[in-house]
């Protein structure tokens, strides 16, 4: 089967994903046409709260990185979400009061390459302390190239 997506288990769940400030991995935006990001939360411990901002860089090693616009949107029911919002640089803040939260945060491959950057990554800067179970993961949209099947299920 074919999605036109690459699915990257960017930032791994854990109990307390946002603690002070996480980076996801890097990913090749360039690989695609854009990269969505998708955070999902579980358990929340309070009020928890984190800026998300997405950081480009021209090199996979991330050395210098700039943060970037982007759009982002919020589940707010099973299977309702909210209208895409752009973000400048300075990023949006992700409050969570209740468990079962999650976001979209997309990123447009040719946008940020007029800017000379390739690859990105998510970044979150803990606001208000409290423990979140949460994981995050980058699809990138509509690669260019198709990842290798493994097996028949695939």
């Amino acid at each position: 089967m074919n999605f036109d997506v690459h699915v990257i288990n960017a930032l791994p769940p854990v109990a307390d994903a946002f603690d002070t400030s996480k980076d996801s991995d890097i990913i090749d935006a360039g690989a695609g046409e854009g990269v969505l990001f998708i955070i999902q939360e579980g358990a929340t411990g309070g009020a928890a709260a984190s800026t998300i901002t997405v950081e480009a860089s021209s090199t996979i090693t991330a050395t210098a990185v700039a943060t970037v616009p982007f759009i982002y949107r919020q589940c707010v029911a099973t299977d309702v979400w909210g209208a895409w919002t752009a973000a400048t640089v300075t990023g949006f803040s992700m409050v969570n009061t209740a468990a079962n939260s999650m976001w979209q945060v997309y990123v447009d491959s040719a946008e940020i390459a007029e800017e000379g950057y390739r690859y990105v990554r998510l970044s979150t800067d803990e606001t208000a302390n409290f423990a979140v179970t949460a994981g995050v993961l980058a699809l990138v949209i509509n690669p260019r190239y198709s990842p290798t099947i493994a097996s028949a299920l695939d």
